[in-house]
């Protein structure tokens, strides 16, 4: 009993970081990139962006989650080469993890509105890092610590992602199928090998002018598959987007997060994002509060976002999200 209280305790306080892979906050709907490489084909130009989101929370737990990447448009030849350098790391705990990804998008023709993107990229993960972090066998020996959970932290691994977008004039759908290999966390000759589980994100969204030359709006509804190591914890989670464009190019939007696992269904969290464009550079700024009480969703966060386009196309229609 005592150490599923403690794989329960660690799972809520940094499993989203490495039981999944790399998970992180969409704090606007420009993040999905992040896990699905195929939204590069939203405006299809090249760019590179940074982000970076800090948490201030309700019981002192302090995080920070960093990006770069980008993507550049072959356009000759219809297809996209995206990357990223992630951070995240946890300072309360001294636990941390970084990967890097690189992505290969093709760009499908279907007829003169719509357009299929069907991508597949490469992960790897570095280890985490429990820096601050005393386990109980380390505190009555005096030794470094044999605990089976550091076993599945200190291993980098490798994985691949795979899944589309479809874009027309009105409509949109993403999908990304995550850790297809299942990479393995423990070494070759583990009594107990421990795998990844795959993970699933899921989107549908539609677009309209509403006062015309004046006023857009978007609406995007996600949903998020993600299975633990441990059959016990397991949790899926609802995120519902609407997107205010007006023709200078300024965009607000306003998010809400519901999830539902093991134990409970509760909302979330809700947020905040504007954006500003001023000829090929945009910069983001967002704000998430929580509105659940449970260890993981404990955190708010503010963020601040950064890309310079290229190649975009002169008269870029400001009203459109996609």
């Amino acid at each position: 009993m005592k150490n599923e209280l403690k794989y329960f305790i660690i799972f809520f306080i940094i499993g989203p970081v490495s039981m999944y892979g790399q998970i992180y906050n969409y704090l606007s709907s420009d993040d999905f990139e992040l896990n699905n490489p195929s939204y590069v084909g939203l405006k299809d130009y090249s760019h590179i962006s940074i982000s970076s989101k800090q948490s201030f929370d309700l019981k002192n737990k302090s995080s920070n989650s960093s990006s770069l990447y980008g993507s550049y448009f072959f356009e000759d030849l219809d297809f996209f080469i995206g990357y990223s350098l992630n951070s995240m790391s946890f300072s309360e705990f001294g636990a941390s993890q970084y990967n890097a990804s690189l992505s290969y998008v093709y760009k499908l023709n279907l007829n003169n509105d719509s357009f299929i993107y069907p991508y597949i990229s490469g992960n790897i993960y570095m280890p985490n890092k429990f820096s601050d972090l005393i386990f109980e066998d380390n505190l009555f020996s005096g030794l470094p610590s044999i605990d089976p959970l550091l076993e599945t932290q200190n291993k980098s691994y490798v994985d691949l992602n795979a899944g589309l977008m479809f874009k027309s004039e009105n409509l949109l759908m993403g999908l990304s199928l995550n850790n297809l290999l299942k990479a393995k966390l423990t070494d070759e000759d583990s009594n107990d090998p421990i795998r990844l589980k795959r993970t699933l994100d899921l989107n549908i969204g539609y677009q309209n002018n509403i006062i015309r030359n004046t006023l857009g709006l978007a609406f995007i509804g996600s949903y998020f598959y993600r299975p633990s190591l441990y059959s016990q914890f397991n949790f899926s989670e609802i995120r519902l987007d609407q997107i205010v464009m007006l023709d200078n190019g300024f965009e607000i939007g306003g998010f809400q997060e519901i999830y539902s696992n093991s134990f409970s269904k509760k909302m979330k969290a809700i947020g905040f994002n504007a954006k500003f464009k001023f000829g090929s550079l945009e910069i983001g700024v967002n704000y998430r509060s929580s509105k659940s009480k449970e260890i993981l969703n404990t955190e708010n966060y503010m963020g601040a976002t950064f890309r310079f386009k290229f190649n975009t196309i002169q008269n870029e229609n400001y009203l459109l999200k996609w």
